[in-house]
């Protein structure tokens, strides 16, 4: 496999107190930035080591830049090869520090007479010169044009590049309610002599008040702060850090959605809906362009995640995997399609439960080489990872990332006998939610785990086999959906055709019961029915179950149309339109003040005031996760007129935490975890309010209780649960080795 490490670097260019910056060995137009261990303060007069600090500052940074990318401002990153180290386009760098400013403090009180906490709109964009030593560092664009640092044009571009750059945090961190105050990043000139912000964005160049609160602040001030540096005053320190860059990872997630979905949240901490999981494809076509049938049936799976992307490829007996961050469109060029050809091929989009957003997580992984290779997408999350990773380690493997996918690849390439016989191996270690689409240098297998937790299908098309997580991927590409893959089933396809290997004496299948509540397009069959049709039944049997006085229904765009239509239908009230959404912004901002928490739901939704002045308006949603934005559409209806707004949710109360690659969050987050539905109902503001039930949503999905997932309903799950793992629960040192995006065996 091809990888990227700092042994490979060439000489040193450049070292400062936190950082060190090599050639490439190999190209010229790139470097390597490897973050140090030390922190310091007071112009460097005061340093420490704080272990593990480079690979928090690497992580938090990459993260940053990946986030820029997707909101459009050029940077100089690449690549992080590995946690402390960042690959970048060489870049003569600009000797001016660029500060944006939201608020004052700091140093801008020093020699500015306003209170502190004064608010810039739009933010302060002030420029220092980096030889502080012998000059005032406080300067302005006139002085930096006639000093010949830089033309007016490129200063003016610097300052609007820079706000661009603030603006984009800020939003990223107020979905997480922390309060961006100022930020410090420099630009540099690339090989096209274009400006790109070329620095380490990390917590030594920006303050992170949460909830607005100096006291709690995130930055490095709060090692400045340390008046007697002990081992647990730097311990403190580096837990900063820690969750600093934990926080980040939220930053690389998809901001857009499918069509039918509209926008998602980046943020699940603040989503009032749980998080989508990862798509399959796979594809046995000889003579057919596999790779532009998969990449067209991930586009028609981008709902389920948008934070990263990649399509492997069997040519020759050889395995080539590309990947890249982003959604489909995002992560591969269109001529991609024209680069690689092969007989079969398989591809993921990833929503990430375990395992930071970072290339070395995206999918499919390749593992292996030569006649073992084996490239693995994986949709689901397993239970017991960290025991899967002793097994992987003692058997030999060479763990590479934070993903619990990638222990299933290695079992299966470190197994013995027949691909068969090994993936079967793997599936009586392995404990959880997997449906797998698998690429060996002979086969293509597609793989669910044996309570089928998470969907997969068989499609027919031209004479070829076709796997996808729903059949709407299938309908994308003209394939005809043949038959869900069972629980336990291993299918093999190949020059020989279809082979199926079923599990013995499988247990009782437990579909997770939100594909159809609202993970899965609306057109994608399930169990024999297009989740619409489940939906629609549900707002049937929700109005049976609690129906209101009203004059009409409205569902909450766009999950909650369905539901409304079964219950407008069942209940004889007229179905309208009564809330509009905007489907061009993001997540809605979460800001520390009143004014701009309203704006940010008014931004995403607004009521249709003609049609809900002075009614009786009952809401359907298909379900109420946090309850963070309920509240605000409700009193969006009151203000458009509404008389009285009746809640109805098309799915019981959520009170349980997911542990199978639904990102629900924390469980003492969740609404309904320890409220009585009266106490639900005045959070979230409602004159009155109804779930649907557990019989009846059975009833509308065609199931038992036995036949799927009730886990976050009820909080019994279809397998035991002996101990939660956090997503980050496998990013440690010496689990991963570094990778870059495109591996070749």
């Amino acid at each position: 496999m091809s990888a990227v490490t700092t042994d490979g670097c060439g000489p040193k260019l450049a070292e400062g107190k936190t950082k060190t910056v090599f050639a490439h060995a190999a190209d010229p137009s790139l470097a390597v930035i490897v973050h140090k261990d030390a922190i310091t303060a007071g112009d460097g007069a005061r340093r420490n080591e704080l272990p593990g600090k480079g690979a928090l500052s690497g992580r938090t940074t990459a993260n940053v830049f990946r986030l820029l990318a997707a909101a459009g401002v050029p940077t100089h990153f690449v690549a992080a090869p590995t946690a402390d180290a960042m690959l970048v386009r060489r870049c003569r760098m600009v000797p001016i520090e660029v500060v944006i400013r939201r608020l004052a403090t700091g140093s801008y009180l020093k020699r500015s007479d306003v209170a502190e906490g004064t608010r810039f709109d739009p933010p302060l964009v002030e420029f220092f010169f980096k030889d502080d030593a012998n000059h005032d560092p406080l300067v302005d664009a006139a002085w930096i044009a006639a000093e010949g640092i830089a033309e007016t044009a490129e200063t003016e571009r610097m300052a609007a590049d820079g706000r661009r750059v603030f603006e984009a945090l800020e939003r990223a961190w107020a979905q997480q309610e922390v309060q961006l105050v100022d930020l410090k990043i420099e630009f540099g000139r690339d090989a096209d002599d274009r400006l790109v912000v070329a620095d380490v964005v990390d917590n030594d160049s920006w303050r992170l008040w949460p909830g607005g609160r100096k006291e709690e602040m995130l930055d490095k001030q709060v090692y400045r702060d340390i008046t007697e540096v002990t081992d647990d005053g730097l311990r403190r320190v580096l837990a900063k850090y820690r969750q600093v860059a934990a926080m980040t990872d939220a930053f690389a997630h998809g901001t857009d959605s499918a069509a039918d979905r509209g926008p998602t949240e980046v943020s699940s901490a603040a989503s009032d809906k749980p998080r989508e999981a990862c798509g399959v494809f796979g594809i046995w076509g000889p003579g057919t362009d596999v790779v532009r049938t998969t990449l067209l049936g991930l586009m028609a799976l981008q709902h389920r995640g948008q934070e990263s992307a990649g399509v492997a490829v069997l040519d020759g007996g050889e395995v080539t995997v590309v990947r890249g961050m982003g959604r489909v469109d995002q992560a591969f060029r269109p001529e991609l399609a024209d680069e690689f050809h092969g007989v079969a091929a398989i591809g993921h989009t990833r929503y990430s439960t375990m395992g930071g957003s970072r290339i070395e997580n995206a999918q499919p992984l390749l593992v292996g080489d030569g006649p073992n290779a084996v490239s693995l997408a994986h949709n689901g999350n397993v239970v017991n990872p960290l025991e899967l990773r002793r097994l992987v380690g003692e058997r030999g493997g060479a763990v590479e990332t934070g993903s619990d996918s990638e222990l299933l690849a290695w079992l299966v390439a470190l197994g013995h006998g027949s691909w068969e016989e090994r993936i079967r191996r793997m599936m009586r270690l392995a404990s959880g939610a997997y449906s797998l689409t698998i690429l060996t240098p002979d086969a293509l297998f597609a793989v669910r785990d044996p309570h089928g937790l998470r969907p997969l299908c068989l499609g027919w098309r031209d004479d070829h086999w076709l796997v996808a997580s729903e059949s709407c991927a299938l309908d994308t590409v003209g394939a005809e959906l043949v038959r869900d893959i069972q629980p336990g089933e291993i299918l093999r396809i190949d020059d020989a055709g279809l082979r199926s290997n079923l599990m013995d004496d499988p247990p009782h299948p437990a579909l997770c019961v939100f594909e159809q509540i609202y993970f899965a397009r609306p057109d994608s069959v399930l169990g024999g029915i297009t989740a619409f049709e489940a939906r629609v039944a549900m707002g049937r049997e929700l109005a049976r179950e609690h129906p209101a006085q009203a004059d009409l229904v409205i569902g909450v765009p766009d999950s909650g149309v369905p539901a409304a239509i079964g219950y407008a239908q069942e209940i004889g009230l007229p179905l309208s339109e009564g809330l509009i959404k905007n489907r061009y912004v993001g997540r809605t901002f979460i800001q520390p003040d009143q004014l701009s928490r309203q704006a940010g739901i008014r931004l995403k939704f607004n009521p249709l005031r003609g049609a809900v002045k002075d009614k009786r308006v009952v809401v359907v949603d298909d379900s109420v996760v946090r309850g963070n934005t309920m509240p605000k559409i409700v009193d969006l209806l009151r203000r458009g007129g509404a008389t009285a707004v009746h809640l109805r949710v098309s799915s019981p109360p959520i009170g349980h935490a997911c542990h199978f690659g639904i990102d629900m969050g924390d469980q003492t987050s969740l609404i309904a975890h320890g409220r009585d539905q009266e106490a639900i109902r005045r959070h979230l503001g409602a004159d009155t309010l109804g779930y649907l039930g557990l019989p009846g949503m059975l009833r509308a999905v065609g199931g038992a209780t036995h036949s799927h997932c009730l886990g976050c309903l009820t909080g019994s799950y279809p397998l035991p649960i002996h101990g939660v793992v956090a997503k980050d629960g496998l990013e440690t040192d010496d689990a991963r080795s570094p990778v870059i995006a495109l591996q070749v065996v």
